[in-house]
């Protein structure tokens, strides 16, 4: 059995939310020893007699601490503080205010164990709102670790000097994520251990202590780990902030004190740079630390709220041609979905290449794998998967692309609320310098969502917006209208995709569920733009054969919705009408307007 610290700073608790934490904690009990470290900030002394006194604390802990500090130490000085309390190998940060999902800590506890022993920290996924910062799809290393919820190393806690007290609150997470990293540390994000965190009341949520706080931190740490043009730029952005409009009461003056507090720690951060190193480079983007994937308020279920839920069976289908090193990484990110009624059919174009990479995933993937033998191409290999499948809802993925750890739970959730027969997310478009190929060696210059389309089959018909591995079907669209024309090397995605639109939708999600790659490199890019551009002359003269039934009224409605799609601005007749006869100045003007007209026509002025 394995002995893990459990550390909690508690400032004025809600005891409901409290007791709540301490329940889901204890919950792990029979697979883990914990001991449970409070520190209490509280101003008032008997609060920590409050907490001592609840129940749920003889639920199953091997051992109970409750301190009172006599202070607001702030949250770094009160974890650091129970970590010198503790002396497990694993040291569990969480904020009072999270429930752990049901089994979340055992699997996170031992993933920790069967880990890389340069992994220092595992973040824990939080929701309704899942962080919106990119991490690696297959490997799950992250910029940086949140303090809401992460399990550490304690060698590694120690080494780096725990939290550094000297930021109170806001951004001590990603400075001791990044103190790891630049000692050679990995910091990794688990998707599938959650836990419940509502910091935010409604999404969008402006909270100006965070404002305030973030904003010092990010100046401090600019200060550590950036050089004087970083330092410049923030205080350049915070004269900018200042200047704008304020947006809530206290704003200004509470960033000009943020500001002030960071001059004030000024040389504590100075004489205490950390270089960047080969596998560290700090990021600042704006007042955040890393690149941030669209839809950070998409909400997601509890466990505990829904523990019934029905998942349907969901296929992933890759295509591969003797690329082991990336199909690897596919497969990985296949592996670390959250919804994990998962099966993955791999199917080589020719000799079986990949197989020792498949065999690598048997254990942790429902894997189906077969080879055609001789090359078959893009299209027919795509059948055979598509024939392999039993899910209940299709998924492709090219074996040089990844998904994020939500795609599935995302897509599917979506098709399933809105009823319709399939459902594609916002996907990043990644710029790939290679280095090695056959080892997979690369460099990710640029990612964009290039594609931002609401379904519209009149913007379809006219060009694809649907990355291929953006997008979850029903297999009835299969069984309806087939797969992919075999003639077809090029494009055959966006065939398929017309086809089974023709008299079903799909539904868009604002959120960045996956990756696909196209070259850095302008000379490859553009071969393989050149090979998209020949294909698409076959792909129209496809579509004049295939036929659709609507109405006069629906195919107004399209050109309606692609005319305002594809314009900068559209004012129609209606637009017009609601705007003049909606105007105090303009309605009464408009009631004369058929008396006029028909007085000028009579004396023969207009026509």
């Amino acid at each position: 059995m394995r002995d893990v610290d459990l550390s909690v700073v508690t400032w004025r608790p809600e005891p409901a939310l409290l007791a709540a934490l301490l329940s889901s904690l204890a919950e792990a009990a029979p697979a883990l020893r914990l001991h449970l470290l409070v520190q209490d900030n509280s101003p008032d002394p008997g609060t920590a007699d409050e907490i001592r006194a609840m129940p749920e604390l003889a639920l199953g802990f091997a051992s109970v601490d409750v301190r009172a500090s006599g202070e607001n130490l702030g949250f770094g000085r009160g974890h650091n503080a129970n970590a010198r309390r503790g002396k497990s190998p694993w040291l569990l940060v969480v904020n009072q205010d999270c429930v752990v999902e049901p089994g979340a800590l055992e699997r996170l506890v031992e993933i920790a164990a069967a880990d890389d022993a340069k992994v220092a920290a595992w973040e824990m996924r939080q929701v309704p709102y899942e962080h919106p910062k990119a991490y690696d799809p297959a490997t799950l290393d992250t910029p940086w670790a949140s303090g809401a919820a992460t399990l550490f190393r304690r060698e590694a806690y120690e080494a780096a000097g725990g939290f550094d007290e000297a930021l109170f609150m806001y951004g001590e997470d990603v400075d001791l994520s990044w103190r790891l990293r630049a000692a050679g540390w990995r910091v990794t994000y688990q998707p599938r251990c959650a836990v419940v965190h509502r910091t935010y009341r409604e999404a969008g949520e402006v909270k100006p202590l965070q404002v305030f706080g973030g904003v010092q931190t990010n100046l401090c740490l600019r200060m550590r780990y950036g050089g004087p043009a970083r330092v410049a730029q923030g205080f350049t952005m915070l004269a900018a902030e200042i200047a704008s409009p304020r947006s809530f009461p206290g704003r200004r003056r509470g960033l000009a004190l943020a500001g002030l507090k960071a001059l004030a720690r000024a040389p504590h951060f100075l004489f205490s740079r950390v270089r960047a190193t080969p596998a560290f480079r700090p990021q600042f983007a704006g007042w955040g630390y890393e690149t941030r994937r669209d839809g950070a308020f998409h909400p997601f279920a509890s466990r505990r709220e829904r523990p019934d839920e029905p998942r349907p069976k969901v296929s992933i289908l890759i295509r591969t041609v003797n690329r082991p090193a990336w199909l690897r990484e596919a497969l990985a990110s296949c592996a670390h979905q959250t919804w994990e009624n998962l099966e993955v059919v791999v199917v080589e174009d020719g000799e079986p290449a990949s197989r020792p990479v498949v065999d690598e995933f048997r254990g942790r993937l429902d894997l189906r794998y077969e080879a055609t033998g001789e090359r078959a191409g893009r299209a027919r290999a795509g059948n055979r998967a598509l024939a392999l499948a039993t899910g209940e809802w299709l998924n492709f993925l090219d074996d040089d692309d990844v998904l994020f750890a939500d795609h599935v739970e995302v897509l599917a959730g979506a098709a399933l609320a809105a009823g319709t027969k399939g459902a594609y997310g916002l996907a990043w478009e990644t710029r790939t310098l290679v280095r090695d190929r056959d080892a997979a060696d690369y460099e990710e210059t640029l990612h964009a969502t290039v594609h931002r389309q609401p379904f519209d089959r009149l913007t379809l018909w006219h060009h694809n917006y649907l990355p291929i591995q953006a997008v979850l079907f029903h297999r009835d669209l299969y069984e309806r209208h087939g797969g992919f024309a075999e003639d077809m090397d090029q494009l055959e995605d966006w065939n398929l995709w017309t086809r089974y639109t023709l008299e079903d939708d799909l539904v868009l999600v604002e959120k960045t569920t996956s990756k696909y790659r196209v070259p850095a490199e302008t000379r490859d890019a553009a071969g393989r733009q050149a090979l998209l551009d020949g294909a698409y002359a076959d792909a129209l003269e496809r579509q004049r054969k295939l036929v659709i039934t609507t109405s006069p009224r629906a195919i107004s409605e399209m050109a309606e919705a692609y005319a305002r799609s594809q314009a900068l601005m559209l004012v129609t007749r209606q637009d017009v009408k609601r705007l003049v006869l909606g105007n105090r100045l303009l309605g009464p003007l408009a009631a004369w307007r058929a008396p006029v007209v028909a007085w000028l026509r009579r004396w023969r002025l207009i026509r």
